[in-house]
């Protein structure tokens, strides 16, 4: 996952050529380092059609609050600039997969 912060985010929106999934966390949050390795293993799978991202709250509060993050973790998909989908809370790997590939096009290809 590349990081994201309030500087970086218009230009990965603006330059994605594939739909996007961010995670918004913080370094406290306990679920939120949960969740990093499955996302690891997400982008392993699905990263040559989704490109993942993490974005630390404390660090991207204008991101954070452009998307209405007020819980965490966050998942935020974005499909050609718009967003498809938001969830939050911990997740399970197969709720991951699932939620991506209901939020954005064919994530798991032909």
């Amino acid at each position: 996952m590349k990081p994201l912060t309030d500087t970086t985010f218009i230009e990965a929106i603006e330059g994605a050529t594939k739909p996007i999934v961010i995670k918004f966390e913080a370094k406290w949050c306990q679920p939120c380092k949960a969740m990093t390795p499955l996302l690891v293993d997400i982008e392993k799978q699905l990263g040559d059609r989704v490109d993942f991202y993490s974005a630390n709250v404390e660090h991207c509060m204008l991101v954070a609050q452009r998307y209405k993050v007020n819980q965490i973790p966050a998942l935020l998909a974005i499909d050609k600039g718009v967003v498809t989908a938001m969830r939050t809370g911990a997740a399970s790997k197969a709720e991951i997969l699932q939620w991506i590939k209901t939020a954005l096009p064919a994530p798991e290809g032909p």
